[in-house]
């Protein structure tokens, strides 16, 4: 089984196909181009998604759910993105949006959140028992893994 990982950035839109052990099949990334509605950021995604997927050889059947990483407060229980001032975004539907394109379940947190986990789980700090992790980008995030 596989997974989509979205990183949306204010700069690009980053996103991988990973197996289960978290390793990167494939990946590929596109300009946000973010002075534009949020349904045409999200529909770029959806497509991205779909692109990385068909380019690894996979089918969407082998694909589990799809992660979205965002900047700003997003309320991951209803999926929408809250605030996210670097895009311009107020209350976007971001799963409703996805699923639209991709019927898959749709996760969204968080951007420094989910790197952070990522890093404890499968990347530099997965051996350690306490994690903080700094995010450099159009913005600036952290996250902090304590077990």
């Amino acid at each position: 089984m596989y997974y989509i990982g979205i990183d949306l950035g204010g700069t690009n839109i980053a996103i991988g196909l990973v197996d289960e052990d978290g390793k990167i099949i494939h990946k590929d990334s596109v300009p946000t181009q973010r002075k534009r509605p949020y349904q045409e950021i999200i529909k770029d995604m959806a497509m991205l998604a779909l692109k990385v997927i068909k380019d690894a050889g996979k089918e969407i059947k082998d694909v589990k759910c799809i992660g979205i990483g965002s900047p700003g407060t997003p309320n991951s229980k209803d999926g929408i993105l809250v605030y996210a001032n670097n895009l311009e975004f107020y209350n976007v539907p971001m799963r409703a949006e996805m699923q639209k394109y991709i019927d898959l379940p749709v996760l969204i947190d968080n951007d420094a959140n989910v790197a952070a986990l990522a890093e404890s789980v499968c990347g530099a700090a997965k051996d350690a028992e306490h994690s903080v992790t700094v995010t450099l980008g159009t913005g600036v995030g952290g996250g902090v893994v304590i077990n």
